[in-house]
């Protein structure tokens, strides 16, 4: 449970002008958008398009190169603590590290979430 309030807003997610680079490549370029509480909205486009970097930023496990972007009242940069404790992803390459055992990457990422009672959950989740 969050210990922050958003301000009552109708935007769930806000975008101005964010930008990823890695070197030379341009992933996502000066990307504004605003998506509505109860909206459904879809990233389309070809591989490579940005769009699996634009949902890491938003999510905070990537860092934006410029732009802003606020997720749930809450400022990518600024409040990525509480994003990461109010949003989860699953993408096609979660990230995981192969040469650590399943209750090792729980343990890992709890820790990294500032997650309490660490084993107690990893025991929940794990038969």
């Amino acid at each position: 449970m969050s210990d922050h309030h958003p301000e009552i807003s109708s935007e769930m997610i806000r975008t101005h002008n964010l930008t990823k680079h890695f070197g030379d490549l341009v992933a996502v370029d000066r990307l504004s958008l605003s998506i509505r509480a109860g909206e459904v909205f879809g990233l389309l486009g070809p591989n490579g398009a940005g769009k699996t970097t634009t949902i890491r930023m938003l999510s905070t496990l990537i860092g934006p190169t410029s732009g802003e972007a606020e997720v749930a009242g809450f400022r990518i940069g600024q409040d990525d603590v509480r994003i990461c404790k109010n949003v989860g992803i699953l993408t096609e390459s979660p990230g995981m590290y192969e040469q650590l055992s399943a209750e090792r990457n729980l343990g890992f990422f709890a820790k990294l979430y500032e997650v309490e009672d660490i084993d107690r959950h990893i025991e929940s989740y794990l038969p």
